[in-house]
């Protein structure tokens, strides 16, 4: 690799995050504001999460196909690939009292299976036509955070306390398909079906030392909501290769759209607690509802640069836009480096302008002639602001710490 290429590549890493410098951090209520929220973009192989997912102009790798489909043509034998993770994830709020619970899981990320139908005696014209059937957990989600805890607060002050309780999960079923043209250009198409569980809490307990009429107040209200959607998207991407040294990668994701079914429950009391007078208890019947359900829109665009059997650095830029959230941006930075003709080491960095989230990633893997293996390790970092769906006044600040180990183990046919 020259020096120029180096500055280059340099330069296009600093455009890259300068571009998601404005960070959006607002965390509002809601199922379908959950529902944005909850996606994970590095659940999948230790190459994938080591690379920080910058991988849309790389491919040849099933977690590197969800995000541009057109990788899957890179593959030049039929694959059987087998991930799963561990995450340990905490959410505090800055100079509180109680560093809130440490949540831990375990899953499987991803279960895929290639089918390579080559034509090795060809060096033009379609080199091969590829199938992908996998299985996919896009995100898992377990949050609780406590907002302003009364137990900071003075016993004659007034105070308000939020407490949110957040679980649930989003799984994929994919079908891509995806052809090789003389070595050189790439295209894929691919079929998602998704399946989700959603469930919210919403704590609000205040406390008025002294209202209008000069009284004690307290106000408490409890929401839950439960959700399940079924949904289908839609993606198409594109992988060029035009020399050895550099590849381009452009590809497009359809939103998710699905019908979500939910029930909403909540109650309120409100009480002088110096008198008998203003108590007002209220219990809501389970109320339920289905609507259309629309997930973000994915645009993403990569540069790879490789040097002989090296290694490679790869620089991508991605762009998510719902009309609830507005656009968020993603910028992306990774390295692949060969210690030897059968060990690779993987560095990656990403920052999203969606809960001002930066990530930093490890992975390891060994490559086989049949057999390959992982292992990956990724640290995610993040604030965020929750903003009152009742006043639209902003009730605090919160921070996430999260990390994941991921495996893998891959067998070529």
């Amino acid at each position: 690799m020259t020096k120029r290429s180096i500055i280059y590549c340099l330069a296009m890493v600093v455009l890259l995050l300068m571009s998601a410098a404005q960070a959006q951090t607002t965390h509002p209520y809601g199922l379908e504001q959950m529902m944005i929220a909850a996606d994970d973009d590095l659940f999948g192989t230790p190459r994938f999460v080591g690379l920080s997912g910058a991988m849309t102009a790389v491919g040849g790798d099933p977690s590197a196909v969800k995000i541009n489909t057109a990788g899957l043509g890179i593959y030049r034998h039929s694959q059987f690939s087998l991930s799963a993770d561990g995450s340990f994830c905490r959410y505090w709020q800055p100079g509180a009292l109680d560093r809130g619970p440490l949540y831990s899981r375990w899953h499987l990320s991803q279960v895929s299976y290639v089918v390579a139908i080559t034509h090795p005696e060809r060096i033009a014209g379609v080199v091969s036509n590829n199938i992908m059937i996998s299985y996919a957990r896009r995100a898992e989600l377990r949050k609780q955070i406590t907002l302003n805890d009364r137990n900071d607060r003075p016993a004659s002050s007034d105070w308000l306390e939020t407490v949110i309780d957040e679980s649930g999960y989003r799984n994929d079923v994919d079908f891509h398909y995806a052809m090789n043209i003389s070595n050189r250009v790439y295209w894929g198409l691919g079929l998602t079906m998704e399946w989700a569980q959603l469930r919210q809490t919403f704590d609000r307990w205040e406390y008025t030392a002294s209202d209008k009429r000069g009284q004690a107040r307290t106000y408490s209200l409890s929401e839950t909501s439960m959700g399940n959607i079924v949904g289908v998207a839609g993606s198409i991407g594109v992988l060029v290769h035009p020399i050895q040294m550099l590849r381009f990668g452009v590809s497009v994701e359809s939103p998710v759209v699905g019908r979500m079914r939910e029930t909403d429950y909540y109650t309120e009391h409100l009480s002088h607690p110096n008198t008998d007078d203003g108590i007002i208890h209220y219990e809501s019947p389970d109320c339920y509802s289905n609507w259309l359900m629309v997930t973000p829109m994915k645009l993403s665009a990569g540069v790879g640069l490789q040097w002989k059997n090296h290694g490679l650095l790869s620089l991508q830029y991605d762009m998510q836009y719902h009309n609830l959230t507005g656009v968020a941006h993603i910028a992306r930075a990774g390295m692949e480096i060969a210690m030897n003709n059968h060990w690779m080491m993987q560095l990656g960095y990403a920052y999203s302008t969606w809960y001002a989230k930066q990530r930093a990633s490890l992975g390891v893997h060994y490559m086989g002639n049949w057999v390959r293996i992982g292992v990956a390790y990724t640290h995610v970092w993040s604030t965020g602001k929750v903003i009152d769906s009742l006043y639209y006044t902003e009730q605090g600040v919160y921070r996430t710490r999260e990390n994941r180990i991921v495996f893998s183990f891959q067998w070529n046919s």
